[in-house]
């Protein structure tokens, strides 16, 4: 391939990147839980200016570093909107970014095709573009993680130039604003392990540089100097509570589960799909020696980056997403599979996931044949699995028969997606052509999923019931909004309204330790204080509540409720009638 070939190649992989994750930024609507809630810390430091201490809805939130935060609301500033598109931006641009980088990468580690079908899985893969519909500093985090990698790269092949040693130390700075101390765990562990195994000690060593050091410092210490001076009780709960305690399940409050150990590994297998075929071929130790002996031992940098973070997080909380910084990693093995095994003509890994797409694809696409012969009722039938939620796709455990009728249309082009365009990638006689089909195919499995969350949107967001409260009052007439409940559960109330709501029996889970602040605001109500606003008749209150909690709501509030609306599971009360 030449080199002008490769540039335009590489241009059109990055095009498709942006294409896919900028193109979608804006759908969905910003959702419940940690879309809204990253959303609205961001737009927090717009209004408040301050860029120090992060606030949401007026409390502090202390547990995350601001790097995520600054470039949101730069997003904000510069488009003059705060909106499900300006808020994901950031998010979009990083992966994008962390395409190009990966690309890179796999050039200097495995040559130039397998890095761009590093590129290519990495652009393509179910788990990077589900796991970005959600606002999440975890791809920012991983394109410093990967730029740290590159730049080691780059110094080994420069003759150890200080430049790039120097460019380590500033990517692992914005590391550690972008995610906390794992800025630091894990360059440091996957860089230790890659050159421990490879016995090359007197490079570890000439890592540790004193002006690099100086530099990270300089970037990094500053934001947790300030906020510590501002903000009593920070370093406890931000080193403390939120790394250590964090890391050894004890961390409080204990408002979030794990996902068992054997689903945690296993899990990667889809969200690496289809790539995660090829992926696979390397557990056959065979093929793990000819990968290392073929590219002279350079697979063990992605090789240890994979492990560290898996095994790393197999002893802490375990929720998908955290590995996402390992996807890089998983990409470029994957990459590096596809393209010697396409070359080599072996025909096995292909035609498994061909079988494989067209088992699945056929099943969806029945699926979606019978729901559509069935008399329509109502979607949002839906079952309730508390304890399936702490994986990223339990919601989908909530479907009833009558659920997945308004699925059809998602199912079918999933169906078209998997069981037409992955076996004709094994029927493809070109790596190009290959690739081509499976990105394809991915694409359309890109629009059945967006498609799937604009169907589900009444189960994950409460934006109608918030443009409900706008069109009949604002924060001028003193009307309170009030969520049932912890403010994740209908914060995007809180930001598309752009008003600080109140809390029913909801003092737990993130806003917790912000509301102990002496000046923090009362936004916390027991039984008998919601009764008692409920009652005044000079002042409106609209109270965001949900079907399961109909029956104890009534034993709080018994007479004078209006129903304003409905949307999915949610109610939109209020104590006086429409005017």
């Amino acid at each position: 391939m030449t080199e002008k070939n490769e540039r335009w190649e590489t241009v059109v992989l990055i095009a498709l990147a942006a294409a896919i994750f900028v193109g979608s930024a804006g759908i969905p609507a910003l959702l419940d839980d940690a879309d809204s809630f990253y959303a609205e810390v961001a737009r927090g430091m717009n209004w408040r200016h301050d860029w120090i201490t992060p606030y949401c809805n007026s409390l502090r939130y202390l547990e995350k570093p601001p790097l995520f935060y600054w470039l949101i609301s730069l997003s904000y500033t510069v488009f003059r909107s705060a909106n499900e598109f300006t808020a994901r931006l950031p998010t979009a641009l990083a992966v994008v970014g962390l395409v190009f980088v990966t690309v890179q990468i796999g050039k200097l580690l495995f040559g130039s095709r397998a890095g761009l079908l590093a590129g290519t899985a990495l652009t393509a893969s179910i788990g990077m573009f589900l796991f970005t519909r959600i606002i999440l500093p975890d791809v920012l985090f991983t394109l410093m993680l990967s730029l740290i990698f590159y730049s080691f790269l780059r110094w080994e092949r420069a003759e150890r130039k200080t430049g790039w040693l120097m460019a380590m130390y500033v990517f692992t700075a914005l590391a550690v604003l972008a995610k906390g101390g794992i800025g630091i765990v894990f360059p440091a562990g996957i860089l230790f392990f890659t050159l421990a195994i490879s016995q090359r000690w007197r490079d570890i060593w000439r890592l540790i540089s004193v002006p690099g050091i100086l530099l990270f410092l300089a970037i990094a210490a500053p934001w947790h100097v300030l906020i510590g001076e501002r903000n009593p009780g920070f370093y406890w709960f931000y080193f403390v509570n939120e790394h250590l305690l964090r890391f050894l399940g004890k961390r409080y409050p204990m408002d979030y589960g794990t996902v068992p150990l054997v689903p945690f590994w296993l899990l990667h297998i889809v969200w690496l799909f289809p790539w995660s075929l090829y992926l696979l071929t390397l557990l056959r130790p065979a093929n793990f020696k000819q990968l290392l002996a073929d590219n002279q031992g350079t697979a063990l940098l992605p090789v240890c980056w994979a492990l560290t973070i898996l095994v790393f997080f197999s002893f802490s909380s375990r929720l998908e997403y955290y590995t996402v910084p390992a996807f890089p990693a998983m990409a470029l093995l994957a990459g590096a599979q596809c393209w010697r095994m396409w070359e080599q003509k072996q025909k096995w890994p292909s035609l498994t996931l061909g079988l494989v797409g067209a088992l699945i694809g056929v099943s969806l696409i029945v699926i979606a044949a019978v729901v559509s012969s069935k008399t329509p009722d109502t979607w949002l039938k839906l079952k309730d699995n508390p304890d399936l939620y702490v994986y990223y796709l339990g919601h989908l455990f909530d479907l009833t028969s009558e659920s997945v009728l308004a699925l059809r249309t998602p199912l079918a082009l999933a169906g078209i997606a998997f069981g037409l365009f992955l076996p004709l990638h094994h029927v493809a006689k070109k790596p190009e052509a290959k690739a081509a089909l499976l990105t394809i195919g991915m694409g359309i499995f890109f629009v059945a999923a967006n498609l799937a969350f604009l169907i589900f949107a009444p189960r994950l967001t409460s934006k109608p019931l918030a443009e409900e409260i706008s069109h009949r009052s604002s924060a001028e007439d003193g009307s309170i909004i009030v969520i049932d409940g912890e403010y994740e559960e209908g914060c995007s109330v809180a930001f598309y309204s752009g008003r600080t709501v109140m809390m029913h029996n909801g003092r737990s889970a993130n806003l917790e330790y912000g509301s102990r602040y002496a000046d923090a605001p009362p936004l916390f109500l027991g039984d008998k204080e919601l009764k008692a606003l409920w009652e005044q008749s000079n002042r409106r209150l609209f109270l965001l509540t949900f079907q399961y909690k109909q029956e104890k709501l009534a034993t709080v509030i018994s007479k004078g409720k209006h129903e304003l609306a409905r949307y999915g599971d949610k109610i939109l009360l209020s104590n006086l009638p429409d005017q």
